[in-house]
């Protein structure tokens, strides 16, 4: 009897990541130890963690006029209340309608959740207003604000004595491990001196006033083991510590950060001025136009910018939640996660219809900053970088089926070494890239893209790599051409317009570390999990 097997409709496994004997994923290592980094700690509760349904304490409905001070009074009464064993002080529920907002709603304490009855056009919907004085209008319509950072503590810093800790490490040895203990929430700090500058080509003639100057990458982590001096953290590092390059070490901290905060079923809405139009950058038919010496024109369009830029940001924070909701018409961002967040989840949330000038700085609609944070099934329409990273405290964050739709720019890792990110079944234009003669410089290190779809750019800077596995789209995607380089390194691609398997490299990550239930407390019933 023949065989009804189509062995052509079985994806290919790649060269460096790929399903073993035991059907466990095999690693394939460099010569110095750097492999694809485990994403799978991210999200909230570092991933696998049902995201909670907290009990309402406090119920506002809308009125005439500004709402502002009706639900912030509510948000500080439920932040009055005792924490509960599980850290919830409770929910505030906000009925179906409309909420004039003349000024920002604020959560500074732990334990409280903003919950509404719906994203769409007949659920709550806030509405904020054009702020009377420009200056008030750059923050978030909603702010998780812790009031304290992180803080240091310096006098526990022992030295990794390792020479080279590679890229998806967890353990590495230290002069003496005598002041940590397990539980022992840590930074570790990878050093990056003068020379790594100039070996990644930052300090060149051509740079000018681009030139980078040394800077360290801070990796927050937990200790999970010590054997001897030997210590060993939750998560991977997504950049290789190395003593040529400075080395690295590890310290306490105190930790003053909110957490157990959620903001979900509700609607965001930017007032704007419809009567402020331009034709600059509005050309339909070049969705490329950032070249800072052309602005193209064409197409009238919305382009006000004295209104609410950002939907929801979040800073000084962890464990916190945003989903299911929708925005219309914000500048800059939808949800933004500062520098210095961490365990943020993000989930089935839509951004239509950005209003601004369709150029630099504007339209980053899911921009997180922080470490390992997961965003997934979010959409954009017309935004620029719509999944987008700043800076190299932004790492280990994954982006799992999104999709942008009509965006006038990339995706990507947009600013100073953004390190170790995971675009996973990701549908937009993608960038992984060098920016020549700009600050922005090599923009990030150690990118994944798997099984994404769209015209992309992978370029790999010296000292680390950028991955393109099972990528369906064009390998020469061309935005800021004047600042693009064309001749740096080719990233490792592998398996162009065919996916691989497994379908998910998160979900399958999250699944061997946790189990198959922590993959079902964070799918959807009709989400694919693997193949």
């Amino acid at each position: 009897m023949g065989s009804n097997i189509q062995f052509q409709d079985i994806p290919p496994t790649t060269s460096l990541v790929y399903p073993g004997t035991n059907g466990r994923l095999v690693y394939v290592a460099d010569s110095l130890g750097n492999k694809i980094p485990d994403f799978s700690n991210a999200g909230y509760k570092g991933g696998g963690v049902p995201i909670p349904y907290v009990a309402i304490k406090k119920i506002v409905w809308p009125v005439m006029g500004d709402n502002s001070v009706n639900i912030q009074a509510a948000i500080d009464s439920v932040s009055a209340l005792p924490p509960d064993a599980s850290g919830f002080r409770g929910a505030v529920l906000l009925k179906m309608g409309e909420y004039e907002l003349e000024k920002p709603i604020y959560i500074k304490a732990s334990g409280v959740v903003l919950r509404g009855e719906g994203m769409s056009d007949i659920g709550t919907i806030l509405i904020g207003k054009i702020p009377k004085e420009r200056q008030a209008s750059r923050g978030g319509l909603i702010n998780i604000n812790g009031t304290s950072a992180i803080a240091p503590q310096e006098e526990t810093k022992q030295i990794i004595t390792d020479k080279y800790v590679p890229v998806g490490a967890r353990s590495f040895n230290v002069a003496s491990a005598k002041g940590f203990k397990v539980g022992d929430k840590v930074l570790i700090r990878r050093i990056g001196n003068q020379d790594w500058i100039k070996a990644i080509g930052e300090d060149s003639v051509s740079a000018g006033k681009s030139r980078w100057r040394p800077f360290n990458i801070t990796y927050d982590r937990i200790i999970v083991d010590i054997k001897g001096n030997t210590v060993t953290i939750d998560a991977t590092i997504f950049t290789a510590i190395d003593t040529r390059w400075g080395g690295g070490e590890i310290l306490k901290y105190n930790d003053e950060r909110i957490e157990q905060v959620g903001v979900e079923s509700l609607r965001g809405v930017s007032e704007y001025n419809p009567a402020v139009r331009t034709v600059a950058y509005g050309n339909m038919d070049r969705p490329s136009f950032e070249d800072p010496k052309t602005r193209y024109e064409g197409n009238e369009y919305f382009s006000d910018e004295n209104h609410i830029s950002n939907f929801i940001i979040i800073s000084n924070s962890k464990n916190v939640w945003v989903r299911n909701i929708s925005a219309l018409h914000f500048v800059t961002s939808v949800i933004q996660s500062n520098a210095g967040s961490k365990w943020i989840t993000v989930q089935d949330c839509e951004s239509r219809e950005p209003v601004s000038i369709r150029m630099g700085a504007r339209r980053f609609i899911y921009q997180m900053n922080g470490q390992l944070c997961l965003v997934q099934r979010c959409f954009s329409q017309k935004g620029r970088h719509s999944f987008v990273l700043q800076g190299s405290e932004a790492s280990g964050n994954v982006y799992l089926d999104c999709q942008a739709v009509n965006p006038y720019s990339t995706s990507e890792p947009h600013n100073r070494w953004v390190n170790g990110v995971l675009y996973d079944n990701v549908k937009a234009p993608l960038t992984a890239r060098f920016w020549k003669d700009f600050p922005i410089g090599w923009a990030g290190a150690n990118i994944v893209f798997w099984n994404c779809e769209g015209d992309f750019l992978c370029q790999s800077p010296p000292s680390a790599n950028n991955y393109s596995f099972g990528h369906i789209g064009v390998d020469a995607v061309i935005f800021n051409a004047p600042l693009q380089d064309l001749t740096a390194p080719r990233g490792h691609i592998e398996s162009l317009d065919r996916h691989v398997t497994p379908r998910s490299l998160y979900l399958t990550q999250l699944k061997e570390r946790l189990g198959e239930e922590a993959v079902k407390n964070v799918i959807k019933e009709n989400q694919i999990m693997y193949n």
